[in-house]
């Protein structure tokens, strides 16, 4: 039996009392809650839906505190499931072919010209692959994504912090080397920081091939998370 409008917006307003930030989360929660009722009505429980809610929660969800567990337990899965994706789909891109396109481009940048600008080309390059897949998913998710007032996806929020990694990635290649350094020294030259400046130009390449995969790789994860949850 399908919940009257009026019990829907009580069940609806009922559940502004639990901490479920994430909107996906809050909707699956929702759902099964309101068909749990709608089967015990079918059932013949024709009891207040206020004592027929309570009575789902506490059989489903072992109460109040259950639900909040749940939610938690929910939001570790789920960033596990996406970095676990990830990885995969990395890993399918590091096959012999990769090896052997990387061993040729390295080969043919010994006869590069090594030039500054050569060397802002590549680091250019890299920057772009590395801060684009976090441009490109913050369009695609908040396009795609829409959630209540006073909560946020989970799926914009993790999928986010995954294609971020190429960006932090770069982060480290430009401060750590020089962490301990910096830490007893007072030099302040903004173009210490950046490590990649130093390296030769067959190192550039395979930095650059690198940043190339994690980006393909973040944003197939972009869109195949996308396709699988959204459409």
């Amino acid at each position: 039996m399908i919940l009257s409008p009026e019990e829907l917006q009580w069940v609806t307003d009922r559940m502004k009392i639990y901490d479920i930030k994430y909107q996906e989360i809050y909707n699956e929660i929702f759902d099964h809650i309101v068909t749990a009722i709608e089967v015990k009505r079918k059932e013949g429980d024709t009891r207040r839906i206020e004592i027929v809610f309570q009575n789902v929660v506490d059989d489903h969800f072992n109460g109040y505190v259950g639900i909040e567990a749940l939610a938690t337990g929910q939001e570790k899965i789920y960033r596990k499931l996406m970095g676990k994706t990830f990885k995969t789909i990395f890993a399918g891109y590091l096959t012999w072919s990769l090896l052997v396109f990387t061993a040729i481009c390295v080969g043919l940048s010994f006869v590069m010209p090594d030039t500054k600008l050569v060397h802002k080309i590549f680091i250019t390059s890299i920057a772009i692959l590395a801060f684009s897949p976090l441009i490109y998913t913050f369009i695609a998710v908040t396009k795609k994504i829409k959630v209540d007032k006073g909560r946020k996806s989970l799926l914009k929020a993790h999928l986010i912090g995954q294609t971020y990694l190429p960006a932090m990635l770069l982060n480290s290649i430009f401060y750590l080397p020089h962490f301990f350094y910096l830490a007893g020294s007072r030099d302040t030259d903004d173009n210490y920081y950046n490590s990649l400046k130093f390296l030769p130009l067959p190192a550039l390449v395979v930095v650059l091939i690198f940043f190339m995969i994690t980006n393909l790789s973040c944003l197939r994860l972009c869109n195949q998370i996308i396709k699988r949850e959204v459409a």
